[in-house]
């Protein structure tokens, strides 16, 4: 039997939840796939999906990076609205900790996120 505190293999589509496959919220027993230090998420949007009002989080960085399909994400700094839209595979966007965001999928698409570190209770739910 493999040890999965040395070495896992699965499916992020299949185990994540809500996408999200490793982080502080994957139970201990799970082995490595419960981490402090990120989270990944294989996120699957559909065309016109979006996230609901603003969040930002307390101490965490994000980068989206592009795996296929077209998104628009949209940020606030300073209180000036920035918007990116993710059209090449390959495209990123890096936003820092604090820095409130929502996003749309213009196209159905997937976006691979990684979050660090992985704190629990760490999002912040705005409105807009």
């Amino acid at each position: 039997m493999t040890d999965p505190y040395r070495f896992c293999t699965g499916n992020a589509v299949e185990e994540g939840r809500h996408g999200w496959f490793i982080g502080q919220f994957i139970s201990a027993d799970e082995g490595l796939k419960h981490q402090n230090a990120l989270e990944l998420k294989w996120g699957r949007h559909l065309k016109g999906e979006r996230r609901r009002g603003l969040a930002e989080y307390k101490v965490a960085t994000t980068i989206c990076i592009l795996i296929s399909g077209i998104i628009r994400i949209r940020a606030i700094l300073d209180e000036e609205t920035n918007e990116v839209t993710l059209r090449t595979p390959g495209d990123y966007v890096i936003f820092g900790p604090q820095v409130p965001h929502d996003w749309e999928a213009e196209e159905d698409c997937i976006v691979l996120s990684v979050r660090f570190p992985s704190v629990a209770a760490g999002q912040i739910e705005l409105t807009g």
